[in-house]
């Protein structure tokens, strides 16, 4: 039927080309204006974490709590739309929802 609708294997090498580009990607997102920074890769996967010494001086526990998860939220979203950048790029078309799974 559809015979070789895709060059898998000029597929699976621009896959693993973006893969390296990813990991070597670095996203920062910021909250509290700029008194939480996460730091991730390409992945999401968190690579560092910079909180301002200030927001342990009689801040509540739980504003430092929302600001790290909103942070590291925004940093999800970056990364994501970097991942959809990424895979276009790479094959020319976006992919289904789930396949970000698929690759990491």
């Amino acid at each position: 039927m559809l015979k070789n609708l895709f060059d898998m294997e000029n597929l699976k090498q621009k896959i693993d080309e973006m893969k390296e580009e990813l990991k070597k990607e670095k996203i920062v997102s910021e909250s509290g204006g700029g008194m939480v920074k996460v730091e991730a890769n390409g992945f999401g996967d968190i690579l560092k974490l910079e909180i301002e010494e200030d927001l342990f001086k009689g801040t509540d526990k739980k504003l430092l709590e929302d600001l790290i998860i909103s942070a590291i939220n925004m940093s999800k979203e970056k990364t994501k739309k970097l991942f959809q950048q990424k895979m276009q790029e790479a094959i020319g078309f976006l992919p289904l929802d789930g396949i970000q799974d698929l690759i990491s």
